[in-house]
């Protein structure tokens, strides 16, 4: 007969032991095997010892006290060292764990279909009643740390079922107090869990022995450890004295160049560089110093280079916000810049400067994906309020100024995400780009369930690591274009389709309808997924009963009635949209464009994510999952790789046709079982591929907004000065207006850059004032002289004349020529000589531009009078 002993670690207990150890002897009727019941307690002075050895007497109950070497973790395995038993049962003495429960936890290990099973509060069935708001938040927050490393529910429960081999080989020296975890992770991915619902009630009489911040840093750092970090109390306290020590430095170099009249950006990385030496010495001597002596090694300082660029780029962000955006003075900002800098130095030393040995590679590629993910976030969060908007981010905030149901060159998804932002934040750049980065995390989550039903819970992991990392998913996080909401929809249309292919799910084409079409209003390329799902279906057998249902046609229907706004408007405008878009790209003249693509591939993918595609057809076996992947990718790509044969192609095209190749991708590096040089060699360059795109873009991020030492910014540089030209433009139009007594219109003189610029920064400027609308109603392009310039054809037509919207005008462009003067002159203007705009960045020249001043005979007049 089988025999399950129940590990019951106590301190204080007696007003609970009694009635817990009754009700585990009252299920002896219900079940067909033996109990045993082993109490580990460690020092309790109430009583529990003496009650226990009463059971002892007359029942299988086994004290084993502990005076010594006390701790939750300890005692389990003690008792599970101790134990007859054949399957192992652990649970609180508290009587929040119901007993009566143990048949439900112990059967399936019985019946050999798991290896572990565990009482669970977070599955259907599961509850918590009675607990306060801090005590749920704490153990959400625990619980979702935990979830970052294993795949159950409930990892923190102390109520499981176990084979006793398991907790056997755990180390009592280094697991922490929830060994439920320590189990779970020893056990490794092969580890067969069941979860089963329990009722969790409060504890019945005592108190609890829990002490949260303590024993939540102690949970940290071995769940850190456990991943490969090297944090611990002992190494926090050290790290946090060097800290403040090099702080002390940081802030007299600081201090010093300041009042010495150093730009801010310049003189915050010449401090921090100051201080870097100090931080490493002091860390690989002291703070980290354990078994290894040889800590202090080039390679250990190349990391640690790498990292405090890192740090420095992040800290340049937070400097930059606090400074710029709220008006912190520089000295105040660069403290708020230095405790960012310092946290992420801190985790960067423990996993990546002086790591340990992690318990396996899976757990150390989940801890590295987390770091990896907060890390952009943080870093896009910090500087996307400081950084000027692109010419493109301007434009589209255009589109929002003018609503509508669709525009020339792109559907309207990105003119009502801005315009709802907005109209929240106002205007300005944080409220223009905060759309693209929640985008980004929509596409992520669509990426990561994507994954975890194609592959496992592990892979979705090294997915997400992917999707922050690579250059093109980076950059739709950042700045907000068509290309944002597209990723979002792309990827969610990806994850219905795998539902309905793999699961047979007809729901799942509701959810393919709705995101193809809102796909739709955002870029017209996602259409490409039609062909390469009916191609998908035509290849696999088992989805190919798709083609005879009514559910993807309807799911067609349903995304056409939703980018229906987009076919009404292109109807009443001559369907210019669909005519830009489409023969107008395929007219011209021939342009062998294939090398331009391959570089374009390898921009947005980085050289190793190129090699990574080529991967994917190794080691896969031909299955379904990896055959969808392919297909749904590699088909859109293709469609773009055969027109740059012929046509030229964008940096930006095949962006969203690699979202399906992600999974794979993280496949290949996890799991797979081949041998190739090329997979191995994957394996190796992720993690250093990613670290130096993130420096690449945290570089130009603090370029751009704070500039860097010895980088002088070139001239006419398109992304720069934009704020101070419109400031520029504005005084000389509030000076016109005031002499002439007409409201002048600015003319940006090329495409749509400058229009587009000066049309949002002029808006910035006014603020709430009550000319806030100035900026939008008189900044037009140049399409009264019959040059392109998009939609500002559309909000300023060309038949009505320059005089329908001002007498008096501004003509702002790149060089004399572009001003197209001798035109304006045979059409009756008055036009004034013309002048130059230096256009400064910090100080320092970025730009040149000119304008013009135009005047009708009517404003000449009134300005005389005048």
């Amino acid at each position: 007969m089988s025999k399950v002993s129940v590990i019951i670690p106590t301190i204080n207990e007696v007003g609970n032991i009694d009635d817990l150890i009754s009700r585990i002897f009252a299920l002896k009727d219900k079940i067909s095997y033996d109990l045993e019941v082993l109490v580990v307690d460690d020092g309790s002075t109430d009583g529990t010892r003496e009650h226990v050895l009463k059971w002892q007497e007359h029942h299988p109950v086994r004290l084993i006290a502990r005076d010594n070497d006390k701790g939750v973790a300890k005692s389990v395995i003690a008792g599970a060292r101790a134990a007859t038993g054949d399957i192992l049962v652990v649970m609180d003495a508290d009587l929040s764990h119901p007993p009566e429960v143990i048949p439900d936890l112990v059967k399936p290990l019985l019946e050999g279909t798991c290896d572990m099973t565990i009482a669970s509060r977070y599955i259907k069935g599961g509850s918590t009643p009675g607990w306060p708001l801090y005590r749920r938040l704490a153990s959400f927050i625990a619980t979702a740390i935990a979830r970052i490393f294993v795949d159950v529910c409930d990892p923190m429960s102390g109520f499981f079922a176990v084979r006793p081999q398991l907790l056997r080989s755990l180390d009592p020296e280094k697991a922490c107090f929830k060994v439920c975890m320590e189990a779970l992770i020893a056990g490794g991915p092969s580890l067969r869990v069941i979860e089963v619902p329990i009722t969790f009630k409060d504890r019945a009489s005592g108190h609890s022995k829990i002490n949260l911040i303590k024993m939540g840093w102690s949970y940290l750092c071995r769940l850190a450890a456990l991943a490969g970090g090297n944090m611990s109390a002992k190494s926090g306290i050290r790290f946090g004295i060097v800290g403040l020590l090099a702080m002390v430095l940081d802030l007299f170099v600081f201090s010093v160049l300041i009042a010495l009249k150093f730009p801010i950006g310049q003189s915050h990385v010449i401090s921090f560089f100051a201080s870097t030496v100090f931080n490493f010495t002091c860390n690989a001597r002291w703070s980290f110093a354990q078994d290894n002596t040889q800590r202090l090694s080039f390679a250990g300082f190349g990391r640690f280079l790498l990292l405090a660029l890192a740090s420095l780029f992040l800290r340049g962000g937070v400097l930059a916000t606090l400074n710029q955006l709220l008006g912190w003075p520089p000295l105040l900002a660069v403290i708020g810049g230095i405790f960012a800098a310092a946290i992420s130095n801190y985790v960067g030393n423990a996993f990546f400067v002086f790591p340990l040995e992690p318990k396996h590679k899976g757990l150390r590629w989940r801890a590295v994906s987390v770091i990896f993910l907060i890390y952009a976030i943080v870093l896009r969060l910090f500087y996307m309020g400081v950084m000027e908007l692109i010419y493109e981010e301007a434009y589209y905030w255009n589109y929002a100024q003018h609503l509508d149901i669709g525009y020339l060159d792109h559907p309207p998804m990105v003119a009502w995400i801005i315009a709802f932002f907005t109209s929240v934040f106002g205007n300005a750049e944080f409220a223009v780009r905060i759309g693209a980065l929640l985008s980004w995390a929509v596409m992520g989550a669509f990426v990561f369930a994507l994954a975890r039903m194609l592959y496992s819970r592990g892979i979705a992991f090294v997915s997400l690591f992917l999707v922050a990392g690579l250059p093109f998913f980076f950059g739709i996080g950042m700045l907000m274009t068509p290309d944002a909401p597209l990723a979002a929809c792309w990827a969610g249309t990806l994850y219905f389709l795998a539902k309905a292919f793999f699961d047979k799910r007809r729901s799942s084409w509701w959810g393919v309808g709705i995101c193809g079409g809102l796909g739709l209003l955002s870029k017209y390329t996602i259409v490409l997924l039609a062909p390469a799902s009916l191609l998908f279906m035509a290849i696999d057998p088992m989805s190919r009963q798709w083609l005879k249902k009514k559910e993807p046609y309807l799911a067609a229907i349903l995304a056409l009635l939703i980018f229906s706004p987009v076919i009404v408007w292109n109807a009443k405008h001559g369907w210019a949209s669909f005519v830009y878009q489409g023969s107008d790209r395929l007219a011209g003249s021939f342009r062998f464009y294939l090398p331009q693509f391959l570089g374009y591939v390898a921009a947005l993918l980085t050289p190793v994510g190129l090699v990574a595609v080529s991967g994917t057809f190794l080691g896969t076996k031909g299955d379904r999952r990896s055959r969808f992947c392919m297909i749904m990718a590699l088909f859109p790509a293709c469609v773009f790789l055969a027109f740059s044969l012929f046509r030229e192609v964008k940096l930006n095209w095949t962006g969203p046709a690699w979202i399906c190749l992600i999974p794979l991708m993280a496949y290949q590096v996890m799991e797979s079982d081949t041998t190739s040089r090329i997979i191995n060699f994957l394996r190796k360059a992720w993690i250093p591929t990613v670290v130096v795109v993130y420096l690449i873009f945290g570089a130009a991020l603090h370029y751009f907004v704070l500039g860097l030492p010895f980088a002088a910014y070139p001239r006419d540089l398109s992304l720069l000065g934009w704020s101070d030209l419109a400031r520029q433009v504005e005084a000389i139009e509030n000076e016109l207006e005031l002499s002439t007594g007409h409201e002048p219109l600015v003319l940006g003189m090329d495409k749509h850059m400058i229009a587009s610029e000066l049309s949002f920064y002029r808006t910035k400027l006014a603020g709430k004032s009550r000319d806030h609308g100035e900026g939008v109603r008189y900044t037009a392009g140049p399409n009264f002289f019959g040059h392109e310039s998009l939609m500002f054809k559309y909000w300023f037509p060309k038949d009505k004349g320059l005089r329908a919207y001002s007498d008096v005008i501004v003509l702002v462009g790149p060089d004399p020529k572009s001003l197209c003067l001798d035109e304006l002159v045979k059409d009756g203007w008055n036009v004034g000589s013309v002048k130059e705009l230096i256009v400064r960045k910090n100080g320092i020249p970025v730009g040149w531009y000119y304008y013009a001043i135009g005047r009708s005979a009517s404003a000449n007049s009134i300005s005389a009078l005048k």
